[in-house]
């Protein structure tokens, strides 16, 4: 097994010195190094070298040709009030080196997937896109560069800050993006909204487990008739998603992959044909005949953030972290708690399962990976896709910490972003509500989790493309419905399991064991 490779990551899992100290790791070697020679003849032999590579990376990245470079990413609104001046903002920043104009595209969660999937299958000249979760799909379907080659001339400082976390996202040779730096554990529990928690009493010590948030979410709807009590996390993803999340590290999205405790090694496994998967349908079966969900909860377009802000929810069952009770403050505007259920995992899928990628249909590859550079690494482009604008969108309240300005604040600010869309959200500010050590936090949050025995494992689906293509149709059908509790479990989840055998559930599964087994052998 890949062992040197996965205690290299486990030596050196998330920790925000690596992040934060952009080129802070420098002894001054460089990877022009002569091995076979000393001395000023080598030394200008290598200097040489470097001057003759950086002169031709300025020609392509200084042309004279102002590429507009659109960078597509989710939200919760496409026309945020201070997206012009961030995108001048951010052009400005990137001409010190390229050039070019930035242009953001920010389409809304409900559409996301939709959208992106039509840009990507039509070639459409998008240059930057954050792939959630399909970087395999994407690459075998040829709609997404392989960097591998690119991106250490054109984003060499991203390739060694990011380098543990991109390591995880070959597949073979290939690179097909960046991750996103965020919590690499995953772990769910229950969001919801203070002023209710401190209107019952709560104790939120004693909520531990999904019998007590049963309690908890019971006393809501007796006090509360007028509110939903719980809405979903992801739009169209069901209630009850994340409440399995972490019992796998899903090593083909939503379909396949080993358990991440280590119980059973690297087996793979159809994650619904689980116990698992059956006590979680149960639970939200059970959950929607008490009538805990908001109406329609599969067909909804608005986002969780929405109805906090409206003040017509109690909360939700989702995924945490240690930035998750600023980061649904702020979008919301509402004051929330944040209760932890599960245990954390860490698996190969937390840290690649979300990317930016370079789509073919970018005329400009080159200055896209280089704008995506100075993204990662300039702490005031990460500060401006974070929080906005400084001075109308947020004020540097103390050294390193940020906050509303005077009169302003979450239902009023003109730019909302999560940290785990903007790259590396390690290196910029952090927000008041927030710990000033928030990314040391980060650090201990991931590095106490649980490391799946697939750490390090990349699947290549190009074998089994039309299996997987036949099985999403068949995900689509159920999951949503089982999650909502929409059907009796012990009906719905065979039937459900039947349709995936029928659509080659088996095959992909035997085709990811082959490739577990031949990694293991390595």
């Amino acid at each position: 097994m890949k062992r040197k490779f996965i205690a290299l990551l486990l030596t050196t899992a998330v920790t925000a010195s690596v992040l934060v100290g952009c080129g802070g790791s420098d002894d001054g070697s460089t990877g022009s190094e002569s091995t076979s020679g000393t001395g000023a003849e080598s030394e200008e032999g290598a200097a040489s070298v470097e001057d003759s590579e950086s002169s031709e990376t300025s020609s392509v990245l200084k042309d004279g040709k102002d590429n507009v470079i659109t960078i597509v990413f989710p939200g919760n609104s496409s026309a945020p009030g201070s997206l012009e001046a961030v995108e001048a903002a951010l052009t400005e920043l990137a001409k010190e080196t390229v050039d070019c104009t930035v242009d953001l595209n920010i389409l809304e969660w409900g559409v996301y997937s939709e959208q992106t999937n039509l840009m990507l299958s039509s070639g459409e000249d998008v240059d930057i896109l954050f792939n959630l979760g399909t970087v395999q799909t994407s690459a075998n379907s040829g709609q997404i560069l392989d960097i591998a080659g690119m991106a250490p001339i054109y984003a060499p400082e991203t390739m060694e800050m990011m380098e543990q976390y991109v390591k995880a996202c070959y597949v073979g040779d290939a690179l097909y993006g960046f991750p996103s730096y965020h919590e690499f554990a995953s772990g769910t529990g229950l969001v919801c909204r203070t002023d209710i928690l401190e209107e019952l009493g709560t104790d939120v010590a004693s909520v531990k487990t999904w019998d007590d948030v049963d309690g908890l979410l019971a006393q809501v709807k007796e006090t509360h008739p007028e509110l939903d009590v719980l809405v979903p996390a992801e739009v169209g993803a069901g209630m009850m998603k994340n409440a399995f999340a972490g019992t796998f590290d899903i090593l083909q999205t939503n379909i396949a992959g080993v358990y991440a405790d280590g119980s059973q090694g690297l087996t793979a496994y159809n994650i619904y044909a689980s116990d698992e998967f059956m006590d979680v349908a149960k639970l939200a079966y059970d959950w929607n005949q008490k009538g805990y969900y908001i109406a329609d909860s599969t067909t909804l377009t608005d986002t969780r953030q929405t109805f906090l802000k409206a003040g017509s929810c109690f909360g939700y069952v989702g995924p945490i972290h240690p930035g998750t009770k600023t980061q649904e403050s702020i979008n919301s505007g509402c004051d929330v708690t944040v209760i932890p259920i599960t245990d954390c995992v860490t698996g190969t899928s937390n840290v690649a399962g979300f990317q930016y990628t370079i789509p073919t249909g970018s005329d400009a590859p080159e200055k896209a990976l280089a704008v995506l550079n100075m993204i990662y690494t300039n702490p005031a482009a990460q500060n401006l896709l974070h929080y906005g604008i400084e001075g109308s969108d947020y004020v540097e309240v103390r050294d390193g910490v940020a906050g509303y300005p005077e009169g302003v604040d979450g239902t009023t600010v003109g730019w909302t972003n999560e940290t785990w869309l903007t790259g590396n959200g390690s290196i910029g500010l952090a927000w008041e509500t927030d710990p000033d050590n928030i990314w040391a936090q980060y650090e201990e949050f991931n590095n106490n989790a649980t490391f799946s025995p697939a750490y390090g494992f990349t699947f290549d689906s190009a074998n089994v493309k039309t299996e997987i293509t036949a099985v999403q149709n068949v995900l689509d059908k159920y999951t949503a419905m089982i999650y909502s509790g929409m059907a009796d479990p012990e009906e719905a989840v065979a039937q459900f399991n039947s349709e995936l055998e029928a659509a080659g559930m088996q095959n992909i599964v035997d085709e990811m064991q082959s490739q577990l087994d031949a990694w293991s052998a390595e």
